[in-house]
């Protein structure tokens, strides 16, 4: 919201007018003074003591973002009452907020120089095939996920980063030059609605058309007047993968969409006309005053102290949904005996069972170059066969020099690689262990069977160059799964990473392996995570989708979570 209010205060600026910006506390008014705030995040971010009273409010505009169906809609029509008037950049909410008895103008945004990075160069190299710029949330998510294989051959960085207070730039997360500079380098945008919502996000799609960035929506209620076909492409939400795909092979006609939208905002969007009737509006509210003097055009006021919220998003989804506590923790009812029990059977498994390797009869590829990197690969009871896992590595654009495959409790499959056979399960991370034993090589891909791989696994997690990359991964139930870095803040409260990770074998002797505590059963990866950020090692997130999960972990349930009051309701029956 900052910059988008940055930019309309320099077009009042082009437009004639005067105007600076700052955050938090009105500064303390001239005679010709007139306020512009964003109500649904000023009112919210503010704290109460610094907010105006009612004098300064009667001269306050409102400068509306958020479309009908959002909460962030109802909070603007809660808030915008207590204001002279509204200004909104889109049509839909215009309308809705003049039916609710507001008085609201409608402000229509266009091409600025804060915005374009790209200059119209028809020929300026991107590095991006396709982006995504959009906070989580579970639809868009599981449409995003739903494109893994479309977007399989090109190169993609897909940032979701949690709907939580945004401070400085982040791996997910692009502020100002940064996200305009990305997509300035981007050959394509997919644009999704958030909920309910069916409009059009017009501030992404014109950051992006004003970068010379193609954009590829799914339908939009208030798309004109752009023409799609012509400025856009709008299709299905769940075909936009496909059709990012077919778009990269066609690259005269991408050419002819970039050109078309970079013309069409800069040359049929009047935003010098908007910053006009605000100026207007601005005049009607002090009675026509006006002040040569005041602060000079470009001045930027000292900001107040933002700090990001304490409290996390609640929509990052849990790795696993058994162990799925909100940001401030575990929470429920608990049986300790239980809980002992399962301890006590995996020590006492431990002690006495088979365990044994099975050796491959005949080697695989043996002629075919490798990469440095050996593949631990645990299945456990009632997980998929791990050959579709296995064919896709084989298949990949990379090879591992050996993958090493524990069945950890689970039936042994036929597989020419070594596989080490637990009679019963004693623990991922202890299978893990003593994989690692066999393992030669100074890298070492993390995976466990029922997922699936795109071929360019093990060439983008290498070409991180990190000593942990892992990447985003297509969950049938989320959507994205592991989508975001490695947060100690965040992994105090959540287990939102998992397996799927390329790692050194350094960090792995440095953090100590994989725990083999039998009260961590399910966690291994949880703990990996928070003694990797302990430790201070880098870690890298590749921003495409590499990985997917054929079976979901099941949802907890109701036995699982409160067996006594399961148990006694049976009792009933």
């Amino acid at each position: 919201m900052d910059e988008l209010l940055d930019v309309v205060a320099d077009a009042v600026r082009r437009a004639g007018g005067r105007a600076r910006t700052a955050s938090g506390r009105f500064p303390e008014p001239g005679p010709d003074t007139v306020y512009l705030i964003v109500p649904h995040e000023y009112f919210v971010v503010t704290p109460p003591h610094e907010q105006p009273g009612s004098e300064l409010l009667a001269r306050t505009i409102g400068f509306c973002v958020e479309h009908p169906g959002t909460l962030s809609f109802e909070r603007t029509a809660q808030y915008l009452p207590k204001l002279a008037l509204g200004v909104d950049i889109n049509l839909d909410s215009t309308a809705e907020l003049r039916r609710q008895g507001n008085r609201v103008e409608h402000f229509q945004l266009g091409w600025t120089p804060l915005w374009d990075r790209w200059g119209g160069d028809p020929d300026s190299e991107r590095s991006v095939d396709v982006t995504y710029l959009g906070t989580e949330e579970r639809r868009r998510s599981k449409l995003l996920a739903g494109y893994w294989r479309d977007l399989d051959a090109l190169r993609t960085r897909i940032m979701v980063p949690p709907h939580e207070m945004m401070g400085p730039r982040r791996v997910d997360f692009l502020p100002g030059d940064g996200k305009f500079a990305h997509l300035a380098d981007s050959r394509m945008l997919i644009n999704l609605h958030r909920g309910r919502s069916v409009a059009l996000e017009w501030v992404r799609v014109l950051e992006s058309l004003c970068n010379g960035c193609v954009v590829l929506t799914e339908p939009s209620a208030d798309v004109e007047p752009m023409v799609p076909g012509e400025h856009l492409v709008v299709a299905r939400g769940e075909s936009l993968g496909a059709v990012a795909a077919a778009l990269a092979g066609q690259p005269e006609r991408e050419r002819e969409l970039r050109m078309a939208g970079y013309e069409f905002v800069r040359e049929k969007l009047d935003l010098l006309g908007s910053a006009k009737m605000l100026m207007e509006l601005g005049t009607e509210l002090i009675g026509g005053v006006t002040d040569p003097g005041g602060a000079p055009e470009t001045s930027r006021l000292a900001a107040a102290p933002r700090r990001p919220a304490e409290s996390l998003s609640v929509d990052t989804p849990s790795w696993d949904p058994r162990f799925a506590p909100g940001p401030g923790g575990p929470s429920g009812d608990f049986d300790a005996a239980a809980c002992v029990m399962a301890v006590d059977r995996i020590t006492y498994a431990r002690r006495g069972a088979d365990q044994r390797w099975i050796e491959p009869s005949v080697a695989v590829f043996p002629e075919a170059e490798r990469a440095p990197v050996d593949v631990l690969l645990v299945r456990r009871p009632g997980e998929p066969d791990p050959a579709g896992l296995v064919h896709d590595l084989l298949g990949g654009t990379v090879l591992p020099r050996q993958i090493l495959i524990g069945e950890d409790g689970a039936l042994p499959s036929s597989s020419p690689f070594p596989t080490l056979v637990h009679e019963f399960p004693l623990g991922r991370g202890y299978a893990r262990n003593r994989l690692l034993e066999r393992s030669r090589s100074p890298w070492l891909l993390v995976v466990d069977a029922g997922l699936r791989a795109s071929p360019y696994l093990l060439e983008r997690l290498l070409e991180a160059d990190a000593p942990v990359a892992h990447c985003l991964v297509a969950d049938p139930v989320e959507g994205l799964v592991g989508a975001l870095p490695a947060e100690e803040r965040r992994l105090r409260r959540l287990p939102y990473l998992g397996c799927g990770y390329l790692v050194h074998r350094s960090v792995v002797d440095a953090v100590g392996e994989w725990t083999e505590n039998p009260l961590f059963d399910g966690l291994e990866d949880h703990v990996f995570w928070r003694q990797v950020v302990a430790c201070g090692h880098d870690s890298a997130l590749v921003q495409q989708i590499l990985l997917s999960r054929l079976r979901p972990d099941p949802a907890p349930r109701p036995v699982d979570l409160d067996a006594g009051r399961v148990w006694a309701e049976l009792d009933r029956v």
